[in-house]
């Protein structure tokens, strides 16, 4: 997938990339949608275990929500191949054609990355549990859409660190003094 990208690859190409011939890669995986969806699920993995490491750094005390929130967008600037996987397979175009299992799966994966910090954000006292959760998306949106214009090339072109805008506006969006939960 690499020399073609994502939506270049085609089953043929990837069964022989892996040594499979395609029928046999059919017995595993529907289609090519379907294998993407499995290597995001593994990767959604990865993103949680370093979201759970960020957590465990603080010891007993709870973490800090931008801190945290910062570790995802983090990880993601270091795998931009796993961001890009993230993108490809949550277009809606995407996830409609998955299995129920895979996009249960994959929405538990979601969920492992996200959770933490929704429960950080919970025992810092101010946000209730939905209004936590929807927190939570709110800051994933932030720092998962500055991201991708940062890879994009867009905050460059305008002299603008993805890093630092993702830290600032996770700060004003979930800081004591922050906007009022929805």
């Amino acid at each position: 997938m690499d020399r073609d990208g994502i939506d270049g690859a085609t089953m043929r190409a990837i069964a022989k990339e892996v040594g499979y011939t395609p029928g046999a890669l059919y017995a595993y995986y529907s289609d090519k949608d379907d294998i993407l969806a499995d290597l995001l699920c593994r990767s959604l993995g990865r993103a949680a275990r370093t979201v759970r490491h960020a957590m465990e750094e603080g010891g007993r005390r709870p973490a800090d929500p931008v801190a945290l929130a910062s570790t995802l967008g983090a990880h993601y600037r270091r795998e931009a191949g796993e961001f890009d996987l993230l993108l490809t397979v949550l277009q809606s175009r995407r996830t409609g054609r998955l299995s129920p299992e895979r996009a249960r799966a994959l929405n538990g994966g979601l969920i492992a990355v996200l959770s933490p910090l929704a429960r950080t954000l919970e025992a810092a006292g101010r946000w209730e549990t939905k209004a936590a959760d929807e927190a939570t998306v709110r800051a994933a949106g932030l720092a998962l859409g500055l991201l991708l214009l940062e890879n994009s090339g867009r905050l460059s072109a305008l002299g603008m660190d993805g890093a630092s805008l993702t830290t600032d506006g996770l700060a004003a969006l979930l800081s004591p003094d922050g906007p009022e939960p929805a």
